[in-house]
């Protein structure tokens, strides 16, 4: 059977798999909140028992979401993972969705024709449903190329324990796998898919301070009066990280350029090749923003966009914040940040640095709070997984950009520094305004989505024969 049938068996399944869709995104399932999770998890479990998969769930730690894991073994040569996430984004305010966040609704919109709006539909769990139909229809007619272990996670979204401590316990197995699938909606708005070969890493962390026997409220607010006299935390605090960067916001955290390498010989090549179509006046205009920070040509910016680390401010919590006045001298204060990484820079040395970097400034009153971080990862354009995405999109009539690197993160590292297993990924599809109200995916590219993950099981099948 060729891919071409394959493609359209999906198209005469078309009409239920996107009811199915549909009934999977109207159940919530917000990681933050919780709302929906178990219930959703369940669904999930059912569409891989479905496939006949032997599936179970497993939690990281009591609060921790459930992981669900499906094993489906073909009899093939090849062994894939597939990775996807079932957790979704708050909703935010309801007044500001022109539809229910969770009601999967069908509307017009120019230019793309039909759009589905949901939470979650392009992030990303609308494609996990896809992936899953496709891998059926596949199933169906016995042209499934690859055994499938699936790796689902409900805690994407918050960084959590499942999927990391799935991963370490069940390494021996899971590393005998081949590659690593994620798929995803990566046409942008003119249609032309981008892959990702890597992504930057993500310290997150608190920085406290509050009120010591050197100086500072001790046991609440102050009346502002006092602050003649009377250390505040939030200068302190704000005096600490305006250290962490330069006058033009580049990262200044003592040693933290030390392991930065920047791009290889294969990362400047495809590069070169983005700077040549790259506008940056369109992608300011995409994400609302005057003018960039920096100067440089195509090459220059996104070089450093891709292989550069960066220190951000990510929120900030002190005192009196609501409409109109209270003068108070406040006993806590609190920021968030978070620091992307690029190879080689690694998540214990940097916490360590910025630490250091306090220390010698005399900050040694300020608290760090960490979270769970994920490492940066990469994979190289000639592993068989690479090529089989960009030649499956070239089968569309698509011409990928090839990204080297992602300026997001994600726990892709799992794969290819635990596992030791190259990971890619890229679907049809188009969609916008992830975590944001009124979310949509393009219901065409829906079901382009579908057939692109037929082909890339049978690119890479290919490939892998060779």
């Amino acid at each position: 059977m060729t891919i071409e049938t394959l493609h359209k068996e999906i198209e005469r399944r078309w009409d239920k798999h996107l009811s199915e869709t549909r009934r999977v995104l109207k159940v919530p399932s917000v990681s933050m909140t919780g709302e929906g999770i178990e219930k959703s998890a369940g669904i999930v479990e059912d569409l891989l028992g479905r496939l006949g998969a032997k599936t179970r769930q497993f939690k990281g730690s009591k609060t921790s979401h459930p992981l669900v894991y499906g094993n489906l073994d073909v009899g093939a040569d090849q062994t894939v993972i597939v990775y996807g996430m079932y957790d979704v984004q708050p909703v935010g305010d309801p007044k500001e969705w022109d539809h229910p966040p969770f009601g999967a609704t069908i509307v017009k919109k120019k230019p793309y024709g039909e759009i589905l709006v949901n939470r979650g539909v392009v992030n990303s769990k609308a494609s996990l449903v896809g992936s899953i139909l496709a891998i059926e229809t596949m199933l169906d007619k016995a042209e499934l190329p690859a055994n499938v272990h699936f790796l689902i996670e409900g805690e994407e979204e918050l960084g959590g324990l499942s999927l990391p401590k799935f991963v370490f316990k069940n390494k021996k197995t899971l590393s005998k796998a081949d590659a690593t699938f994620w798929f995803d909606y990566c046409e942008n708005a003119e249609g032309v898919p981008g892959l990702g070969l890597g992504f930057k890493g993500c310290v997150y962390f608190d920085l406290i301070a509050e009120g010591t026997p050197q100086g500072g409220p001790l046991e609440g607010e102050l009346h502002s009066s006092d602050a003649v006299w009377v250390q505040s935390p939030v200068w302190r605090l704000l005096h600490a990280v305006s250290t962490f960067v330069d006058d033009n916001e580049r990262p200044a955290i003592d040693g933290i350029w030390d392991n930065v390498v920047g791009p290889n010989k294969d990362d400047k090549a495809l590069i070169k090749e983005l700077a040549k179509d790259f506008k940056q006046e369109n992608y300011l205009k995409e994400i609302g923003v005057k003018k960039f920070k920096a100067e440089g040509t195509n090459n220059e910016m996104l070089t450093k966009y891709l292989f550069e680390p960066s220190v951000n401010i990510a929120g900030f919590l002190a005192g009196y914040t609501e409409e109109g006045t209270k003068t108070v001298l406040p006993p806590k204060a609190m920021l968030k940040i978070d620091i992307r990484l690029v190879p080689n820079m690694t998540i214990e040395e940097t916490r360590k640095k910025v630490k250091e970097h306090l220390k010698r400034r005399g900050f040694t009153d300020i608290k760090m709070r960490n979270y769970i971080d994920y490492p940066w990862s990469k994979v190289s354009p000639h592993e068989p997984v690479s090529k089989a995405v960009i030649e499956a999109m070239r089968y569309h009539g698509k011409e990928p950009e090839v990204w080297p690197m992602s300026a997001g993160s994600a726990p892709m590292y799992l794969f290819d520094q635990v596992l030791r297993v190259p990971y890619g990924g890229c679907g049809l599809g188009h969609g916008g305004k992830a975590h944001a109200p009124n979310e949509f995916a393009v219901v065409k590219g829906m079901l382009d989505f579908e057939k692109s993950v037929v082909t890339v099981f049978h690119k890479f099948a290919e490939f892998s024969s060779k």
